[in-house]
């Protein structure tokens, strides 16, 4: 049989045309592989030196497209997240800075402060100078995700900085006649004024912080001034109105913050709670009673701010074992993630996970109380067996674990072994005024009281205020970099 090349393939006399892969494999079952190669002008070498060639350049194709990938996504970060602005607040503006070039950069999870210095326009050589210099007043490194750093620029250079720490403090940094920079911390200057907000309560005390038009940051400290007096998810009555005196802070002339909540009254379906904040006998401040009780019990009403009960203590119907058998808690739902509390001061007795229980923590209190906190969805970071935790504390998250049907808190509270109905239980007081305190404090709740009961009344004059803290620096107190 002769062979003949024809179009490309190998063609046989008489026959389908065949490609060469089969016609190969043909003539070296035929023991002609050396007539084959001959005939065709086959060459192995040649078809293995493009194969590997062909590998070679794939392998480097498949190694440069990652890098090109990351030089893209760098380069979109650092043009997205540069940013110039035509206007910062007017607090942490230095007026003679008006001529100035002013960048602002986001800082965003997983930055560095060297890097979000280089992506406002410093060279790496100026940023570690910055970040040294001003180390004794602040350490950048503890820049925080979701703040933004402020740069002013003249000429090209860093002249001034300003980085926000927290609601009432920032860091200022400038550049010295030596070419280095110095810096301090200062409060941010708001404008302190004492003012009476009153709520009226329809349905919860949320919704009505919310239709009050003040800003929601006050619904927390509210609640919990009266937390131990008042449970707001069963004792509240449509039309009970609360009165506030509290500190506003304003920044450029709008409401920025709240400081302290002076005193409150609760009208609660026709009985006054009346709470003042006074200092402590140990040192710190207090909310109290008009008669001289401290408003803080040994234990929390709920380890949940504000929660719906599921179950009670009692005989009930497991609803996943299907039987009836003693419930020796309370059961309280509330979404996954909400923070649980300790509601007394002790130490982490027990901390782990089983099924029953799922991730559980157990906490050992004084006068032989202890306390449960069952079916967690995380523990608090640090949260260890022989930890001391405070009232209040957070010591994990709502979860569904163990045997469970839903994201809810199992929580139980012992006596000397013997559990306790924990929303039957009577708290005690602690810490009231001594004695010999009493009349001065009357006559002050007698005082703080007055814009509340008569609204139409003018604040309390100025060296009546009671704050544990330094009051904010004025504007005047801005200095000049230059």
């Amino acid at each position: 049989m002769r062979l003949r090349a024809f179009s490309g393939q190998w063609k046989v006399p008489g026959q389908y045309d065949f490609p060469i892969d089969i016609l190969k494999q043909r003539a070296l079952d035929c023991n002609g592989a050396v007539a084959f190669r001959r005939a065709s002008g086959y060459n192995g070498s040649m078809m293995a030196r493009s194969r590997s060639s062909l590998l070679r350049t794939r392998r480097i194709v498949l190694l440069i497209i990652p890098f090109l990938l990351l030089v893209a996504f760098l380069a979109g970060r650092y043009f997205s997240f540069r940013k110039t602005v035509g206007e910062v607040p007017g607090s942490f503006r230095d007026l003679t800075l008006s001529e100035a070039q002013e960048v602002q950069v986001n800082i965003n999870p997983g930055d560095f402060c060297a890097g979000v210095l280089e992506r406002g326009g410093m060279d790496g050589r100026e940023a570690a100078r910055l970040i040294a210099d001003v180390r004794p007043f602040y350490d950048l490194a503890r820049i925080r995700s979701g703040q933004v750093l402020t740069f002013f620029f003249e000429k090209g250079l860093l002249r001034n900085l300003i980085y926000p720490i927290d609601r009432d403090s920032f860091l200022e940094a400038w550049r010295d006649s030596g070419g280095g920079f110095r810096g301090r911390v200062a409060a941010v200057p708001y404008e302190t004024r004492q003012e009476t907000v009153c709520i009226r309560i329809e349905n919860s005390l949320y919704d009505a912080t919310l239709a009050s038009g003040e800003m929601m940051e006050l619904f927390e400290p509210l609640s919990r001034m009266f937390e131990y007096d008042v449970d707001f998810n069963r004792d509240i009555q449509p039309g009970d109105t609360l009165a506030v005196l509290l500190e506003k802070k304003y920044l450029d002339g709008k409401l920025a913050a709240y400081g302290d909540i002076l005193a409150a009254e609760l009208l609660n379906h026709g009985k006054s709670i009346r709470v003042v904040r006074y200092p402590s006998p140990g040192g710190g401040m207090g909310y109290y009673h008009p008669d001289g009780r401290s408003t803080r019990r040994m234990f929390l009403r709920s380890p949940l701010p504000f929660v719906r009960v599921t179950s009670r203590f009692g005989m009930r119907r497991h609803p996943i074992l299907r039987y009836s058998r003693q419930h020796n808690g309370t059961d309280f739902a509330a979404p996954y993630g909400t923070p649980v509390r300790t509601t007394a001061s002790g130490v982490v007795s027990g901390r782990g996970r089983d099924g029953g229980r799922g991730n559980y923590v157990t906490i050992r209190h004084a006068n032989g109380f202890a306390s449960h906190y069952y079916h967690l969805n995380r523990f608090a970071g640090g949260l260890r067996v022989g930890l001391r935790v405070d009232q209040g504390q957070v010591i994990g998250t709502v979860g569904s674990t163990g045997l469970s049907t839903g994201p809810h808190l199992h929580y139980g509270l012992l006596k000397s072994g013997r559990y306790l109905n924990p929303l039957r239980l009577q708290s005690p007081s602690v810490a009231p005024l001594p004695k010999d305190k009493i009349v001065e404090f009357q006559a002050y709740c007698s005082l703080v009281f007055t814009p509340i009961l008569r609204p139409q009344a003018s604040p309390l004059p100025a060296d009546t205020r009671i704050q544990a803290n330094a009051l904010p620096l004025s504007t005047k107190e801005f200095r000049d970099p230059r």
